[in-house]
């Protein structure tokens, strides 16, 4: 293999010389997915603290009226 060759072939394939998207696509990604499934949760977590909170006061309508809505 000529040494131009070995140069063009350490220069595609190291790891300071991707793109732009290749490199911070996927953390991109999981950051906005992280994001996403953490706001989620939360609403989840609500909803089951109105419940709890109608249940302790015998309110059934309420209870059936948040349950009917899930997140």
């Amino acid at each position: 293999m000529s040494a131009w060759a070995r140069i063009r072939d350490r220069v595609l394939t190291s790891k300071y010389n991707k793109p732009f998207p290749v490199t911070l696509l996927p953390s991109a990604i999981g950051v906005y997915m992280a994001v996403h499934f953490a706001e989620r949760q939360g609403e989840r977590q609500q909803q089951i603290l109105n419940e709890i909170r109608a249940l302790a006061e015998n309110d059934i309508a309420a209870v059936r009226e948040i349950a009917s809505k899930p997140r």
